[in-house]
């Protein structure tokens, strides 16, 4: 099994991406939302504090994933996509919990790039409930949060 790593601003299409294989999906708002209890999405955002409780939940479940789903191998994915990660210091702590406890796993990294401007038509076309800022607040919050310094370190570690 592979796990890949899914990077993109908002809008970008990482909910939506396919890896051509058998995958599972898990975002990281999937732990933000268990540890603040909360679907708001302002809220979500605000959470930039919570970086190692964050990747630690995220490791937890990768574990019971692990030991209870993906038991058998027909109920193991050939990728497990890890999409939504706004933080290197999330992304980091992960890896090194990959790489201590499943050596085995291939790590792959992918950013899909998106102009501004589709983007921001996809964004007014979902019409989402949970949208509760504007575009350019959501994607300023997202790069407050760390998205565009974690682009320039994958970059320079040409993971990307």
């Amino acid at each position: 099994m592979k796990v890949l790593f899914l990077f993109g601003e908002i809008c970008s299409g990482k909910s939506t991406y396919d890896p051509g294989a058998q995958y599972t999906r898990y975002t990281v708002s999937t732990a933000v939302r268990k540890i603040m209890q909360t679907d708001d999405r302002k809220l979500l955002q605000d959470s930039k504090h919570l970086d190692i409780h964050i990747a630690n939940t995220i490791c937890d479940d990768f574990w019971h994933y692990q030991h209870f789903v993906f038991d058998t191998e027909q109920t193991t994915p050939q990728y497990f996509v890890i999409d939504g990660i706004r933080q290197y210091s999330i992304l980091e702590h992960i890896e090194s919990y990959l790489k201590y406890n499943y050596p085995s796993l291939t790590l792959e990294y992918k950013w899909l790039e998106v102009d501004r401007e589709e983007r921001k038509r996809r964004f007014e076309a979902r019409k989402d409930p949970k949208d509760t800022l504007s575009f350019e607040k959501a994607e300023k919050r997202d790069n407050e949060l760390g998205l565009s310094e974690l682009f320039s370190i994958l970059k320079e570690q040409n993971k990307i």
